[in-house]
């Protein structure tokens, strides 16, 4: 007795059998519907439902149990399964509109194939019933090996089977997005498909169900079509609704988003094998451009008027990689007018090998006068509504368009911010994994987010290795990536691994086109800095108005010190507009940097430039409008949004350096407020306190700092200042143990802890000394952010000079 069977012999009632198959209908759209919550909606029958649908949670339990057997004769079905005839059935491996398939052992052939059985089982219908009988008739006319081969069929305890071979393979959708095969494969695998399809059509049989989960790619690439629960007989008249799936003129056939236009207006006559082509055309799009060329939100009827009127969105604007060649093949594919698609799988498929060979095709995108007149005839009547409708929608379209376009725009910066900050060194290359990994994951079709990605996690000890491996990976999957040769060969050659090289860069620099834009993404398929700067360079020569070259130039340049060359691509990169703040505030950075302090102070004249001008004055030494300029960029952010909390600690030491020192304390305590926890501010808030006399308060803040020191290197400096570790020790400890920056502090601080001892000689030997690390600026902080611990030291050996006594003669 099958799993739906009901418990008696009895004729089922036809209310339960309607109930039934609506259970089932609902279960199969995806709804996660239990027969207790569906009992529970039908009170009156309650009892009767869960009687006849009591067999499901073993179902569903043997879906999800991992101990089956692999297959064998030995094999014991599992309680509730249907028991068919000559097989021993192993696990479920999938549901569809009309069956269940299970993956089963034939004892007269000793193998293992698929086996499909009818969902509602013994409560099918009568129409069902025929419909499935129909499936074995038609399938079994095709033996071709793009086609899943009927083997036989049958009736087991009421319900309706048919065995198949079974492939073991993945759906096509879910291949293309883990295998990511590179456009030729693509191509090479749907000629295979249309081959297929145009086999079928050939012995008279439509599938009018084709989508990505009806074509299983094997491990070799080799697609499979199976499923031809829709198939319908070339020119075959629907009677009683049982040919193939219809029961009613009108009714829509196949998964709604891959529906022709004739399917969605239930044209049941219109159903031809230009009707299969669509259907290839739309998984060919999605397989391409990782989308369908029309919008899927919204109630089935918005989405099947979609289909019917709204044409598709461009495939261009999805992918920068589908050249006017691929993207009119696409577009006839898909039209809505049968008579001006391909008017067979095979014109498509020979179409499709003209493009590969790089020959003239036969599609041509249809002309704007067309479309417009085809509308126009439409709904002449309405004509005015129409052409209001249409600004709408094309509107509407337009700002899809530019928004896809934009999105696409700022993955490719967000890629090249992360590449420029890792070169850099700002920030752990860690720090930067998970935001180009996101763009990678919706963005694959980018060449460089590949490259980025790999870049990112090599330059990461802790994931170099793991980057090697998934540049191996992008190979195996598609080998013709020059780019990801090259890179890979560069990582070998790092890491110690020169004979993994084997030649991957000789032939992959000859398979580079010279363009723009081949160069400005070679830039990011190298370690080296000087081969990504000549790369970059090759790019603008080649496009002078490539905004992304100009910025990777410009970043590049400025890297290597290049102060003038940087300026030169601040000054292009303002030209070509687009972020020109960006680049404004980025030509004052260069400026600060080559020590053009006025000219500086003349490009941050934004309102959101006054944090950038009140560090350049600082390094002018004009204190007073620097804290103007740190005050104005406070008013424009308020503290409690919290990433101005840094405009309160640098205002702080030029309002220190002023003599302000109560209004530098406050900033000082406005950002540990902020921060929660002890900074560098503490530090210098006990220096003031202790240089305005009130040293029992500085000592007890000081106490309380250390106790809550967040790290062990301003836990020194505290204990320095308390006289817990002297001066000398804590410049060792930084000069033995940290960069630069720790030892600017060291001697900042050991400085400070003199000076309140009244050791003032070797006061000013740690200021000279911090003075002389050169570290104007704060190297973890980029803008051209200043060192406060320099500007101190310089700002206390000038005092100190000042209160020297002078010499005698």
């Amino acid at each position: 007795m099958g799993p739906l069977s009901p418990h008696n012999d009895a004729e089922p009632d036809p209310r339960i059998t309607s109930l039934v198959n609506e259970f089932f209908d609902r279960r199969q759209t995806g709804e996660d519907l239990t027969p207790e919550q569906f009992a529970a909606e039908h009170p009156e029958v309650a009892e009767r439902l869960g009687i006849h649908l009591g067999g499901l949670p073993l179902i569903d339990q043997a879906c999800l149990s991992g101990d089956q057997p692999a297959g064998g004769e030995g094999t014991t079905p599992r309680p509730g399964w249907p028991e068919v005839k000559g097989y021993r059935l192993l696990e479920e491996i999938g549901r569809g509109g009309m069956g269940v398939a299970y993956k089963a052992f034939q004892l007269s052939t000793k193998r293992v194939v698929a086996l499909k059985l009818t969902l509602a089982g013994p409560f099918a219908s009568t129409a069902a019933r025929r419909r499935f009988d129909r499936v074995v008739e038609l399938a079994a006319r095709l033996q071709h090996p793009g086609i899943v081969r009927v083997l036989e069929g049958g009736v087991a305890t009421g319900q309706p089977y048919y065995s198949m071979d079974l492939i073991e393979g993945t759906r096509l959708d879910r291949y293309v997005l883990s295998k990511r095969p590179g456009c030729g494969a693509v191509l090479a695998l749907f000629i295979e498909l249309c081959e297929a399809v145009e086999y079928a059509h050939g012995h008279g049989v439509i599938h009018r169900d084709l989508k990505p989960a009806n074509v299983l790619v094997d491990a070799e690439g080799r697609p499979h079509i199976l499923d031809f629960g829709l198939a319908k007989a070339v020119g075959e008249v629907e009677v009683d609704g049982v040919s193939a799936c219809v029961s009613s003129p009108g009714q829509v056939l196949g998964t709604l988003f891959y529906l022709a236009p004739e399917q969605a207006a239930g044209e049941l006559s219109a159903i031809d094998g230009r009707t299969d082509v669509y259907a290839l055309g739309l998984m060919l799009y999605e397989a391409l451009t990782g989308s369908l060329p029309l919008d899927t939100a919204g109630r089935p009827s918005d989405i099947i008027q979609r289909i019917l009127e709204v044409p598709p969105i461009t495939p261009r604007t999805r992918s920068p990689h589908i050249d006017a060649d691929l993207e009119a093949i696409l577009l006839k594919t898909i039209e809505k007018e049968k008579t001006r698609r391909y008017q067979s799988a095979r014109e498509l498929a020979d179409d499709l090998k003209r493009y590969l060979r790089g020959e003239p095709i036969l599609a041509r995108r249809p002309s704007r006068l067309y479309v417009l007149g085809k509308r126009l005839r439409r709904h002449r009547v309405v004509t005015c509504m129409v052409a209001t409708v249409l600004v709408l929608v094309l509107a509407a379209w337009g700002i899809g368009v530019w928004l896809e376009r934009r999105d696409v725009e700022q993955a490719r910066f967000t890629l090249l911010d992360s590449q420029r900050a890792v070169e850099a060194g700002k920030g752990k290359a860690s720090g930067y994994q998970g935001s180009v990994q996101k763009v990678f994951g919706d963005h694959p079709e980018l060449p460089e987010a590949t490259l980025v990605r790999a870049q990112v996690e090599f330059r990461d000890p802790t994931t170099a290795d793991a980057a090697m491996v998934f540049l191996e990976r992008c190979l195996r999957i598609n080998p013709e990536q020059p780019m990801v040769r090259l890179l890979l060969a560069e990582m070998y050659r790092t890491s110690g691994k020169p004979a993994m090289v084997d030649g991957l860069d000789v032939p992959a620099e000859a398979d580079l086109p010279d363009t723009a834009e081949m160069w400005y993404v070679r830039s990011f398929a190298t370690l080296d800095t000087q081969k990504a700067l000549r790369c970059a360079e090759c790019a603008v020569q080649r496009d002078p108005g490539h905004r992304l070259a100009w910025e990777r130039l410009t970043y590049l340049r400025l890297l290597i010190g290049d102060f003038d060359g940087a300026l030169q691509g601040t000054d292009r990169l303002i030209q070509l507009g687009g972020k020109s703040r960006e680049w404004i505030i980025l030509r004052g950075h260069v400026l600060a940097r080559q020590g053009r302090l006025g000219e500086a102070v003349a490009d941050y004249t934004r309102a959101d430039a006054y944090l950038f001008r009140a560090h350049a004055y600082r390094r002018l030494r004009r204190y007073a409008e620097a804290v103007d300029d740190y005050t104005r960029c406070l008013s424009l952010e308020p503290i409690s949004s919290g990433p101005n909390v840094w405009a309160h600690y640098q205002r702080a030491t030029p309002l220190w350096i002023l003599g302000r020192t109560d209004e530098a304390l406050a900033d000082y305590r406005q950002v540990r407020s902020v921060l929660g926890h002890p900074f560098y501010g503490d530090a210098r808030e006990f220096i003031i306190l202790c240089d305005v006399g009130r040293q029992q308060e500085a000592e007890e803040g000081l106490a309380a700092s250390l106790e809550a020191a967040p790290d062990p290197w301003l836990a020194q400096i505290f204990r320095c200042l308390a006289g817990n570790v002297t001066p000398e020790d804590l410049v060792a400890q930084a000069t033995a143990n940290g960069g630069l920056k720790k030892q600017c502090e060291a001697y900042y601080y050991a400085g400070e802890a003199c000076r309140l001892a009244g050791r003032q000689p070797e006061a000013r030997r740690f200021f000279a000394a911090c003075v002389e690390t050169g570290l104007i600026y704060d190297p973890d902080v980029g803008q051209e952010t200043p060192m406060n611990e320099y500007e101190l030291a310089q700002w206390r050996l000038e005092s100190l000079a000042a209160d020297s006594p002078p010499s005698q003669p």
